[in-house]
């Protein structure tokens, strides 16, 4: 069951995409038709064309005026089915997850009803980051957390819904001695700024656990594990004590060098906006978030777009790759396709959404310097089964239980 909040924010939503990215995609088509069948008819065509364009842009605003209308409307009028703050199904927190990881920023501003900030949550609820709140949510609290942060347009629900042969990791860690701890997050938004806001999290979550921390371990889906790196810049910089605390990072099928699904999108809509027919196709498929761009080269920080166009060819690539941590362990956990390493299905696609090279931070040309306490795991899997994977879990619990002894 939506909450009221979210039944007030689809129509807004709807309505905002199909007004900015479906009529301005349709209305430049159009103009891109008109123009080159005058342009046929020559000069004496013109005063047509402007009176012609002029009619269909009129048709156009009335048209977004309409869209916009019946967004506010169906707000309004399905506001009064819902009663209450009902815990969503994970069904709606998926397709709420969706939205807001495609959807860009700015269109998602029009419906802050579905925006999602970055919180730790339990049992679908969010959980408060004070003493009190952290005493109340966690009774069985431990001195050793597990932190688990999801992909792109994933929510918490990722670890534990599970199919037949599948585990679920946080129940993994629990059994391993340790407390799990999920995190949700709104993944269209920048990585540096999520990542930013995890580094905060976890600094009022170690500060707040009802148990001194003593082991600290992170483990990241696919977007997860940049966030995790981009929270490492911001602890850094701003003297955070939970570094401290951390000895081990799992990264489950991170594009560390980038998704080559989001380099082939990029591509695309650029050759597409060359020219004026296909321009706004080009413009379409530019119209995703700015958290996908960043899969473009795993961006971790606002500075990797400086002085360069967010949909520009291939852009997004830092000169200098941050170095591993040295000071953590790092289990870098690749899947692939096929069984055979060397299938060319897997050298073209990796596990569906990222090549083994990016995987494994050590591609062709590039390469994340530094090695400090790291491994590569490599697991014919999907990408989206590395999440609940028991070849997974063991890695997980063979990471966990030396911490127990030590």
């Amino acid at each position: 069951m939506p909450s009221s909040e979210a039944v007030r924010g689809w129509p807004r939503l709807v309505a905002s995409v199909a007004d900015v990215v479906v009529v301005t995609a349709v209305q430049d088509m159009h103009a891109a038709i008109s123009d080159g069948v005058y342009r046929w008819v020559g000069p004496l065509g013109r005063p047509i064309q402007r009176r012609t364009d002029a009619a269909a842009d009129h048709s156009y605003r009335a048209v977004r005026v309409v869209v916009r209308g019946i967004g506010e409307v169906a707000a309004a009028a399905a506001e009064p089915f819902v009663h209450g703050d009902a815990i969503p199904s994970p069904g709606a927190r998926k397709a709420r997850a969706i939205a807001q990881g495609v959807v860009p920023q700015d269109l998602l501003a029009r419906a802050p009803e579905l925006d999602l900030d970055l919180a730790i949550r339990r049992d679908g609820l969010e959980v408060p980051l004070s003493e009190p709140g952290l005493a109340a949510a966690y009774p069985d609290a431990t001195g050793r957390l597990t932190v688990f942060v999801h992909g792109l347009v994933d929510t918490e629900d990722v670890w534990t819904e599970r199919r037949e042969g599948e585990v679920s990791l946080p129940e993994q860690a629990r059994l391993a001695g340790t407390t799990p701890v999920l995190v949700r997050y709104g993944t269209g938004r920048a990585i540096a700024r999520s990542g930013a806001d995890l580094a905060h999290a976890l600094e009022a979550l170690v500060m707040g656990w009802p148990e001194p921390v003593t082991h600290l371990t992170l483990v990241g889906h696919s977007m997860g594990g940049l966030v995790i790196r981009a929270a490492g810049i911001t602890a850094g910089r701003d003297g955070h004590t939970w570094p401290g605390r951390l000895s081990d990072v799992l990264y489950l099928a991170t594009p560390h060098l980038g998704s080559w699904l989001e380099k082939a999108a990029n591509l695309s809509s650029w050759t597409l906006r060359r020219t004026p027919r296909t321009a706004p196709i080009g413009s379409l498929i530019d119209s995703r978030s700015r958290g996908i761009k960043d899969l473009r080269f795993g961006a971790l920080v606002e500075e990797a777009w400086t002085d360069q166009e967010l949909d520009g060819l291939l852009t997004g690539r830092t000169p200098e790759l941050l170095p591993w941590d040295d000071r953590v362990g790092h289990h870098l956990v690749v899947g692939r396709l096929r069984t055979g390493r060397n299938h060319l299905l897997n050298g073209l696609f990796g596990d569906a959404l990222v090549r083994q090279g990016s995987a494994a931070g050590s591609g062709r040309w590039r390469r994340i310097p530094g090695a400090g306490r790291s491994e590569v795991v490599e697991l014919p899997l999907h990408h989206t089964r590395l999440a609940r994977a028991p070849a997974v879990a063991e890695v997980l619990v063979r990471v966990l239980e030396p911490q127990g002894r030590a």
